[in-house]
């Protein structure tokens, strides 16, 4: 009996593990885009969680994968005057969700976009 004991809290634990990883380690693709509604910068240079800066040409679009739920991004260009801007964001990123996010409007409301995924049947 105690062995059959021990087995199922092994399997239990395991399962909770299981669970806790999948939540913690889940990727999720996200689309940084530079495309403005009334000014796009020729460049702009983004930093996605402290890592590599990496740079966006004028309406182009990239994917990025990140792992966990907290994310911060950082966003430098030149804007229509000419003075070179820097701005620092934090987002969230759920599951089921595709973010789209926007760096040449980031200073406005719709920097960032989310879509339900579709489902494949």
């Amino acid at each position: 009996m105690k062995t059959i004991a021990t087995r199922i809290g092994v399997v239990l634990a395991m399962i909770l593990l299981g669970i806790f990883l999948f939540i913690s380690g889940k990727e999720h693709a996200v689309f940084i885009e530079n495309k403005g509604e009334k000014y796009t910068p020729k460049n702009a240079y983004y930093i996605l969680d402290g890592k590599k800066e990496v740079k966006i040409k004028k309406k182009k679009k990239k994917r990025e994968y990140l792992k966990g739920v907290n994310h911060t991004i950082e966003v430098r260009f030149k804007g229509a005057d000419g003075i070179e801007k820097k701005v620092v964001k934090e987002f969230k990123t759920k599951m089921g969700k595709k973010i789209t996010i926007n760096v040449a409007m980031i200073e406005n409301d719709s920097w960032m976009k989310i879509e339900e995924l579709k489902s494949k049947k």
